[in-house]
């Protein structure tokens, strides 16, 4: 029973290799690829040559040489030691008897070389030995399936696919997507290449930009201590996706808009704020087609798709132009601007552009949106200066508020514009109070855009809730905000200033008085 016992176990380790090829042809990578599976059967076949001959110098005799033949077809193989002839046997591993070769073939002479077997793998090697050349034939085939499917994935890099939630994770989304010959891969949306609106729970299947291909990392440390990331040899392969790319919102419109994709219409170029705001300008090249008309598309039924998948970004489509002043009055819609107004200087790439005062917070934009978009589009950098018809009637001393900008930064200056503040001495003639609650901002009621025109939803705003705390936070910031300015003048500059709001008052007393 128990050389039965030993010959059972003999054959199961030799089926445990033998399945391995069997592997292959179960694999769905290869079902539909002979020629490909043939390759990585013959493939694998170079590797079990090299494990086995490993294993058997290890375990048998570091000298020896043997033969390995291999039916990949039938997922069969056959193994001979490789003996020399000698007179007198020293290591009987490697080495064997003229009189015992002359019992099987009698054609063999001394120094020849007598192929022993074919061997049972189970008398030479150890069972550890046995299921390391099992898991290398078996990794070998997960190596090469994933290659398979990182060269499909290779041909979506650039354009965009629609993967399903899989898992929520802490840092990024895994999605999966099943290619055109149904290989099931996995898509990593990083947490920094999400919107801030996208909720995965709420919305299962998305649309993704392919945006490269990476392998896993591992962290290094370094000689001195410190950590990185290196890609790991032997890694597997991850497809990092995105939508927060500008050229997600290129494709989207390539997929919407038949005449991008026909090269009727040619998008020259697109700024964005993931989520909240894009502009994108666009040229034909037909006269009788109209860029922006055809993008927008009927009663805005294309533009509408796409700002639906974006989670109501604002997209503004302007006509390219070749003219930078042209260019960038247009760039800097919704403000009103008058292309004689803007001064650009190709070398430098630096524009002025004069504004009327009441037009200067819209060429800004809220959080500053407006004008970098313009800046980002048109490749300039934009300087913005107030344009007063009649100088006669302005303070000869008084400073423009968004001459503060690389100090307040342009999200301040929009609140300030808003509220009126237009000028430093307003500014301060305000005082801090005044300054905090425009930083804070107004309540308005929710207003929508609907093909170009604006209406006021009737929902009443909620009264925003500002505790101590934030109260604390920008009674600081209004305070830096009044110091800054009065910094930049003198008392000769203020004379007078404060004392309009007195002089009332004095009257106000001496009428009382009569």
């Amino acid at each position: 029973m128990a050389k039965k016992k030993i010959k059972d176990e003999g054959q199961d380790r030799r089926l445990q290799i033998s399945s391995a090829f069997g592997e292959i042809e179960q694999s769905k990578i290869f079902l539909d690829k002979r020629t490909e599976s043939a390759a990585v059967k013959m493939d694998i076949a170079d590797l079990l040559k090299d494990i086995i001959q490993k294993q058997l110098r290890k375990d048998y005799d570091p000298e020896v040489e043997s033969n390995i033949f291999i039916n990949p077809e039938r997922g069969d193989f056959e193994v001979y030691i490789l003996k020399k002839i000698v007179k007198e046997i020293d290591i009987e591993s490697i080495e064997i008897t003229l009189d015992e070769v002359r019992k099987i073939d009698d054609s063999l002479e001394i120094g020849d070389t007598y192929e022993e077997g074919p061997i049972k793998l189970e008398d030479y090697l150890s069972r550890k030995s046995i299921q390391i050349i099992k898991q290398s034939v078996q990794k070998k085939v997960r190596d090469l399936e994933r290659l398979v499917v990182y060269e499909e994935c290779l041909e979506k890099v650039g354009e965009i696919v629609a993967g399903e939630v899989y898992q929520i994770r802490a840092n990024e989304v895994i999605f999966t997507y099943n290619t055109s010959k149904d290989h099931r891969v996995e898509l990593v949306l990083p947490k920094a290449e999400m919107m801030k609106k996208d909720n995965p729970r709420r919305t299962p299947r998305m649309k993704l930009y392919v945006k490269r291909i990476e392998r896993e990392k591992a962290k290094v440390r370094l000689e001195d201590g410190s950590m990185i990331e290196r890609e790991k040899a032997d890694g597997g392969m991850k497809v990092i996706v995105s939508r927060v790319d500008d050229r997600f919102l290129y494709k989207l419109f390539e997929h919407e808009v038949p005449e991008i994709l026909d090269g009727l219409i040619v998008i020259k170029a697109i700024a964005r704020v993931p989520g909240e705001r894009a502009k994108v300008a666009v040229e034909s090249t037909s006269a009788r087609i109209d860029p922006v008309g055809a993008t927008v598309g009927y009663r805005g039924k294309r533009i509408q798709s796409i700002v639906k998948e974006l989670n109501n970004e604002n997209i503004d489509v302007i006509y390219y132009a070749d003219e930078p002043e042209i260019y960038i009055s247009r760039a800097m819609q919704p403000a009103k601007i008058d292309p004689l107004t803007v001064h650009a200087d190709v070398k430098t790439r630096k524009a002025r552009v004069m504004l009327k005062p009441d037009q200067i917070k819209y060429a800004i934009g809220k959080n500053g949106n407006n004008i970098h978009l313009a800046e980002k589009l048109t490749g300039y950098e934009i300087d913005v200066y107030r344009d007063v018809i009649d100088k006669s009637m302005e303070d000869p001393t008084d400073i423009d508020i968004i001459e503060f900008r690389d100090e307040f930064g342009d999200d301040m200056i929009y609140q300030l514009l808003d509220s009126g503040f237009d000028t430093a001495k307003k500014v301060l003639k305000a005082g801090v109070d005044e300054i905090e609650q425009a930083l804070l901002g107004p309540a308005k009621p929710e207003e929508q855009t609907i093909f170009g025109k604006t209406f006021k939803t009737g929902v009443k705003p909620r009264e925003r809730k500002v505790t101590e705390e934030e109260k604390r936070y920008w009674k600081k910031i209004a305070e830096n905000i009044y110091k800054t300015i009065k910094e930049q003048f003198t008392e000769s500059d203020l004379q007078g200033l404060f004392d309009d709001d007195a002089e009332p008052e004095k009257d106000d007393v001496a009428v009382d008085e009569s």
